[in-house]
């Protein structure tokens, strides 16, 4: 068995095809004429360009037109006067094929991504291989793959999936996928969950352990890939697979009603997204608002740092499609281990303790202060929440405060309308838990980031595959902190609402209300099951159910009892 992450939940049983990473060893082609080379690039260029329009036509068809808009990032990479020119010195200078002089200077600009330890960086180098690639054999004239000539149901394989490719992603044919690279924000993962087909990255040694054309079973919830299997063993997941279309069709049939439970307790289930891209999906899962945007993936695929009027623009279509659910904008979350070029932060030791999020911003103040001004600006267009990410001292949150009031008077001496907006804060550092009512005077609603808690409450990097056993979310020590914020949010009257993982764990949303939790916010695909869970259960059961929790001593037995006690 292989193990990989799973982005895109589902099951797949099906015959593998592996797609060829192509090499093509540019070295090897011969150099003409400085002339020549510069007209074949010329061309190459000017039909990649065309390809790509034509790609993004194929992708609004298929995932709507903010989806799409990613083949205008793909555009924007052909059409840089920067590469242009670096590819037409390299040719006139080394007196070097096209083809040699394109991989080349692209092959800089992909280093330089992948020397980036963020997952969503590193995943632009797949883009920037994917145009690379096509530039190349449109000089050479070689045919690029075509999906769409699959007439077979298959898996397919491959080191990673070009969003050229996914673009062309057929539920009909493309059982699902599984790469080497990519990660959760990869093109090629929005388009496997947009299609709603399982899809697993991150397969150490896939291709030299896989082979083409043999069947294999890949579960898309735990990120495992069985090569060899039973009878029973296939039968046993095609009744997940039978399970999990009946499923689909109960939980759709929860659209449109209210999450609340059997004795009438509400709970507002909200979505996580990271762009404009996201709020037709949120839609069709019937999200009752937006519980976190984040807007740190706004800077991370850009060369330059996004304008006032980009960040409005983007935001204002948000509140605009939302209205009048609230949306939650959490402002920029990002640091040492989330570079931005433009910045030139410094590489730091533990970036997680770093300087990051609202520490950053309050040191780079212009920063800062152009995306409070696109907010303030957007404010106008719906129901704005806006909210401060790793506020450790009331000091904090205080200065970033004192910042957005000033930029909202420059505002209005502008003369911009500014509409109404609630400020709130992640709670994700402990010392904002253990001082949630001092906090609680001074903001209008919380929002707990259970993933970095947990991280920073166990002293234990998340992402640490030695330390998994520490990333504990039903730890009490989590659940004490967790009641503290809902302590100080009934004694001041405002909302608290979870947006971390646990949000979309079913056996946290019983415990979660119970703590006094009034919104839960998740990956939308998760919110119908959640609504189904908490339709099933009386408020009064989830209280006795956590009265009896709290007196539990290990998060094992926490959860154990809290499946004994799950709605059938």
């Amino acid at each position: 068995m292989l193990k990989g992450i799973p982005v895109s939940e589902g099951y797949a049983i099906g015959q593998i095809l592996i797609l060829d990473d192509e090499i093509i060893d540019t070295r090897k082609i011969p150099f003409t004429t400085i002339d020549q080379e510069i007209l074949i690039f010329h061309e190459a260029i000017s039909l990649t360009k065309t390809q790509l329009m034509q790609l993004k036509d194929i992708a609004r068809s298929k995932f709507g037109t903010d989806t799409a808009a990613i083949f205008d990032a793909h555009y924007l990479i052909a059409d840089d006067p920067e590469l242009y020119q670096a590819t037409l010195q390299m040719i006139r200078e080394h007196k070097v094929s096209a083809c040699y002089a394109i991989e080349t200077v692209i092959d800089r600009f992909i280093e330089l991504f992948d020397h980036i330890e963020d997952e969503y960086m590193k995943s632009r180098s797949i883009d920037l291989n994917d145009v690379k690639l096509r530039i190349i054999k449109n000089a050479l004239h070689q045919e690029v793959v075509d999906l769409e000539s699959i007439e077979e149901p298959v898996i397919l394989v491959s080191k990673d999936i070009k969003p050229s490719l996914a673009a062309q992603l057929d539920p009909k044919f493309i059982l699902g996928f599984i790469t080497e690279a990519g990660g959760k924000t990869s093109h090629s993962a929005i388009f496997a969950r947009l299609l709603e087909i399982p899809a697993i990255t991150g397969v150490k040694d896939l291709l030299k352990t896989i082979k083409n054309h043999t069947s294999i079973i890949m579960d898309g919830y735990k990120g495992d890939i069985l090569l060899t299997y039973t009878k029973e063993i296939a039968d046993k997941y095609l009744a997940k697979m039978e399970k999990q279309i009946k499923e689909k069709e109960r939980l759709t049939s929860l659209i449109g009603q209210t999450t609340v439970t059997k004795d009438g307790k509400p709970c507002a289930l909200l979505a996580n997204i990271t762009s404009k891209k996201d709020i037709d999906i949120v839609k069709s899962y019937d999200a009752e608002g937006i519980g976190l945007f984040r807007t740190e993936f706004l800077y991370l695929d850009k060369k330059t740092l996004p304008t006032e009027d980009e960040q409005y623009h983007e935001y204002h279509a948000v509140l605009k499609a939302m209205f009048p659910k609230p949306v939650t904008i959490r402002t920029l979350d990002i640091g040492g281990d989330k570079s931005l070029p433009t910045l030139h932060l410094k590489k730091e030791e533990n970036p997680f303790l770093g300087k990051r999020a609202i520490r950053l911003c309050l040191e780079e103040q212009d920063l800062f202060k152009t995306q409070l001004r696109a907010l303030l600006r957007a404010s106008t267009q719906g129901n704005l929440r806006i909210m401060f990410p790793m506020i450790a001292t009331l000091e904090e949150f205080l200065s970033a405060k004192n910042l957005l009031e000033k930029e909202k008077e420059k505002l209005l001496d502008e003369g911009y309308e500014i509409g109404s907006y609630q400020l709130g804060i992640m709670v994700e550092i402990p010392s904002a838990a253990l001082n949630a009512n001092i906090f609680a005077k001074h903001v209008d609603f919380f929002s707990i980031g259970t993933n970095d808690l947990v991280q920073y409450t166990f002293a234990a990097d998340r992402m640490h595959e030695d330390l998994e056993y520490l990333y504990q979310p039903f730890n009490p020590a989590i659940i004490a902190l967790i009641q503290m914020v809902t302590n100080a949010a009934r004694k001041y009257h405002i909302k608290v609402s979870v947006c971390g993982e646990l949000a979309s764990d079913p056996k946290a949303a019983l415990l979660l209300l119970g703590l006094g939790i009034d919104e839960l916010s998740m990956t939308p695909t998760k919110i119908l099951k959640q609504r189904e869970i908490i339709q099933k259960i009386s408020y009064e059961k989830i209280k006795e159910l956590t009265k009896n929790v709290i007196e539990l001593e290990s998060e094992k037995d926490i959860q154990a009892l809290i499946l004994k006690n799950m709605p059938k």
